[in-house]
């Protein structure tokens, strides 16, 4: 069965028959280089992404959350043939499978294409000449929703027929795809800068984001040394790299006659990386500025941290 490659097009299914006692063709496909989609989190209602045939660019991701980790490119492809014969690209399925570690999902055809409208191109040069096109493939993935994370591969077959009806060998082009696991993020511990007794010059309290160890600088001293650092306990795929931002730093602490301000430090440095089974944990600690006769008080204030992939 065959399908001529068109994005947004139906397929025309059609049994591909080379012409009885037609000539032979110098007609030919190179092998194919891998139509890469990248490193991508799945959203739980799943998700499609779309690459461009021509610039080898994600054009289009919803549901679907692209990195930076793996890049994508285009299928690329070389055919041969006769000077001045018009070609045009097919696929011999109207849908292919990808599978991995994760299972497997199957992709509809119909959404892929090459670089040349139509899928149709004319090779350069005279009748006497065997001459060549390079051609680019892409298309859209549709990824189901609760997909595992894995690296999944498949295969999209392919050839051309020129315009004296004349079929190429069928190649297969690899397709890849990588799903990776969202990251999660979760507070198991309050940031708490301990309590201070301010003096006649203004002074800081720093709080370690990893031992928890405190200090003072200027006219301060330490009623009690009950601080200690923020934990968050940090999930995502394994190995892999992640960075940390602050929503603000520093932040602001609010009390019932006044205001401090606490700059945020962190235990690790940002881009960190996931150990091998997927997880870390991250401590915040920080330097807050207490002012000369501070008043006294309970001062609160809210810290936020984004833990995204690259």
């Amino acid at each position: 069965m065959t399908g001529r490659l068109g994005k947004g097009r139906s397929w025309a299914l059609a049994l591909a028959l080379l012409s009885a006692g037609g000539a032979l063709s110098a007609q030919s496909l190179g092998t194919p280089t891998t139509l890469e989609f990248g490193e991508v989190i799945v959203g739980s209602s799943g998700g499609s992404l779309t690459l461009d045939p021509s610039t080898g660019a994600i054009t289009s991701a919803v549901g679907v959350y692209t990195t930076s980790a793996l890049a994508t490119s285009a299928s690329t492809i070389i055919a041969t043939d006769k000077g001045t014969r018009a070609a045009t690209v097919y696929t011999t399925v109207s849908s292919f499978t990808l599978s991995g570690t994760g299972g497997s999902f199957s992709t509809n055809t119909s959404t892929f294409s090459t670089n040349f409208p139509g899928d149709q191109f004319t090779f350069p040069g005279t009748q006497s000449q065997t001459t060549t096109v390079t051609f680019h493939v892409g298309g859209t993935l549709a990824i189901p929703a609760g997909q595992a994370p894995g690296d999944y591969t498949g295969s999209l077959p392919v050839y051309i027929r020129d315009d004296r009806g004349n079929n190429s060998g069928t190649v297969g082009i690899p397709v890849h795809l990588r799903i990776i696991a969202s990251i999660a993020v979760s507070k198991t511990q309050d940031l708490d800068m301990g309590t201070v007794i301010p003096g006649s010059t203004a002074g800081s309290v720093t709080l370690n984001p990893t031992s928890g160890a405190q200090g003072v600088t200027g006219g301060i001293l330490y009623a009690a040394t009950s601080g200690q650092p923020a934990l968050f306990s940090v999930t995502g795929a394994p190995s892999h790299a992640f960075t940390i931002t602050f929503g603000a730093s520093p932040i602001t602490l609010t009390g019932t006659a006044g205001t401090m301000s606490l700059a945020l430090s962190s235990s690790l440095s940002s881009p960190a990386t996931f150990n091998g089974a997927g997880t870390a944990t991250l401590g915040v600690g920080g330097t807050l500025a207490v002012g000369a006769n501070q008043a006294e008080g309970n001062y609160v204030g809210t810290l936020t941290v984004t833990v995204a992939y690259p």
